[in-house]
């Protein structure tokens, strides 16, 4: 059995957007109803935090003292020392009852993110191609209540993103030289009794890790689309996760504390945290 690990227990309303910064040796995330961006040191075991004006889906790269964050309705650059913060995108397409939710840098430098229906009822989720110098962006699927992921193949190939009050986990194809997506597949459905595909990432081999919102558990897709592996957390609310560390053999993972009542949380007291699972041998 896999060793897990509690590295910060943040009670975060809705940890999400779990990142790993190679250059630092760091694992950031956020709180994303929380409005808070969080830092972990794997060299020191600095916690660091900051508060953000408005909800805050995920980070993406590190610049001295500044990140890029995803915010509500555009991605900005935000100062860590101030909390001032530069529109860099917006998206004049957002319908006004949408948020930011995740988001991922594709191999050639470009950013995908994806939104959706703040109130988890309407298919209004769209998902967008931002260019690496931040000047065009493409709509490039829409009609998502709740879009999760996105996440590459590390050729850049394929695509997989979520629908996750559906339950439903999509592949496309990737034009690597154009960024076109096409032959939209679904590539696992779930039942009601498994709960919700939330955050997902791909390994070295192409496969598929997915974060079980109400399901207390990652999941591990072959790229075939079987189910080889699955690993369940001290919380029911499983949100996002990366791969990372000096080897890439841990896997961190975020939770939440959402739609939990005080008998759910006595029984999950660490619901809310930040974890790491050592997954070397896990082949």
């Amino acid at each position: 059995m896999s060793k897990i690990t509690c590295l910060w227990d943040a009670k975060a309303e809705l940890g999400e957007g779990v990142r790993y910064d190679a250059i630092r040796n760091e694992v950031w995330w956020v709180d994303i109803l929380g409005q808070k961006i969080f830092c972990f040191s794997l060299n020191t075991g600095k916690k660091s935090q900051w508060d953000t004006p408005e909800t805050v889906g995920r980070t993406f790269s590190r610049q001295k003292d500044e990140v890029l964050a995803l915010f509500k309705n555009s991605l900005v650059r935000l100062n860590l020392d101030t909390n001032d913060f530069e529109p860099l995108v917006n998206f004049p397409e957002e319908p006004k009852n949408n948020r930011f939710n995740d988001g991922t840098l594709a191999p050639d430098g470009s950013l995908w993110v994806g939104s959706m229906d703040f109130d988890c009822k309407l298919p209004t989720g769209n998902l967008y191609r931002v260019s690496s110098d931040f000047k065009q962006t493409e709509i490039k699927d829409s009609s998502y209540i709740v879009l999760n992921g996105p996440a590459f193949t590390h050729k850049g190939d394929r695509l997989y993103v979520n629908e996750t009050m559906l339950g439903e986990i999509y592949s496309y194809d990737v034009d690597s030289k154009t960024g076109d997506i096409t032959n939209k597949q679904l590539f696992s459905k779930f039942t009601k009794d498994e709960g919700l595909p939330d955050g997902v990432c791909v390994d070295s081999n192409d496969r598929l890790w997915v974060a079980i919102a109400k399901g207390g558990r990652v999941r591990r897709y072959l790229p075939d689309g079987g189910i080889d592996l699955e690993i369940n957390l001290p919380s029911p609310v499983v949100t996002s996760v990366c791969i990372g560390a000096v080897d890439s053999n841990i896997l961190f993972v975020t939770t939440g504390r959402i739609l939990m009542d005080e008998e759910m949380l006595k029984a999950y007291p660490l619901s809310g945290s930040l974890f790491s699972i050592d997954i070397k041998d896990l082949t």
